[in-house]
């Protein structure tokens, strides 16, 4: 099935967003990205810059429903021109920033255009998006960024309380045509059973996270000294089993989690950090 985005934009015209893809060549890679995915024959699989459909066809072999979402008009023809009598492909032309996402789980197996990583993972990894598992290739700093074990961008550790992130490996440029001028690398990602945060406070932590990570360098008790009283900062040292003058950005997922529901129990409203009003509007347009 081929449905075109009654607000699709002339992929010419999009250029400087969307820069021609590195396609997989490697059959290998593709090969273990699928494995990693451990799609079952119920599920719904996105491909998000699908290219020709090197990911695409063998997707389908193994899940209920493929959504191809891609933006070029010309691998869209390619994709179209491959698929015979394949019912359980649907190909999207879309810039996929601006598509809607299913409404039931589905799972992510993606080959993504680099320039656009955050925006993709900042819709795909919103709590209120159904999204369970994904296996993407990524620029390897992208990668190592959102797996680093000190966390000091607000974003990816509000992503991190509700996702398990893992770089599997290194992918090396002669995997994809044109090669890339810089290593790829296969991230891993699997939804909580048990978030740290709950989705329906998502607001309220990420008020918390950008607050406290302010100056990643501040230590525990400055960055969080207009939360939590002295006695406080006391009790918190103690449950978290860290020192005072610990760095934030060096606090894990968990010890978030801790100061999160610390905060919750504890200190009064009127003394919470809250969003920008901006923040608000562009959490909500990313949905």
């Amino acid at each position: 099935m081929f449905k075109k985005n009654k607000n699709h934009r002339d992929p010419l015209k999009t250029s400087s967003n969307f820069p021609s893809q590195n396609m997989i060549i490697s059959k290998r890679l593709i090969h273990d990205m699928i494995d990693l995915a451990r799609i079952h024959p119920h599920e719904t699989v996105l491909d998000i810059g699908a290219g020709a459909g090197a990911l695409t066809f063998p997707l389908a072999e193994k899940a209920a429903k493929v959504l191809a979402i891609e933006i070029d008009s010309v691998l869209i023809h390619k994709l179209l021109d491959k698929m015979g009598e394949r019912g359980n492909i649907e190909v999207k032309q879309c810039d996929f920033l601006e598509t809607s996402l299913p409404s039931k789980p589905f799972v992510v197996v993606a080959n993504i255009p680099y320039s656009i990583t955050t925006p993709i993972f900042g819709k795909l990894l919103h709590p209120a998006v159904p999204m369970q598992r994904a296996v993407i290739l990524v620029e390897k700093g992208a990668a190592k960024g959102f797996t680093s074990h000190s966390i000091r961008n607000p974003r990816i550790l509000n992503w991190r309380m509700q996702y398990e992130i893992r770089l599997v490996r290194t992918v090396s440029p002669d995997h994809f045509a044109p090669p890339p001028k810089v290593d790829s690398a296969i991230l891993s990602i699997r939804r909580r059973e048990q978030p740290l945060v709950s989705p329906q406070h998502h607001q309220m932590f990420s008020a918390l996270a950008t607050y406290g990570l302010r100056d990643p360098k501040l230590p525990l008790y400055a960055a969080l000294s207009e939360i939590f009283t002295p006695p406080q900062i006391a009790r918190l040292v103690k449950l978290l089993r860290v020192d005072r003058e610990l760095p934030m950005g060096q606090l894990n997922e968990e010890q978030w989690g801790t100061v999160f529901h610390t905060m919750l129990q504890h200190v009064p409203p009127y003394r919470w950090p809250q969003l920008r009003k901006d923040s608000r509007s562009k959490s909500k347009k990313r949905k």
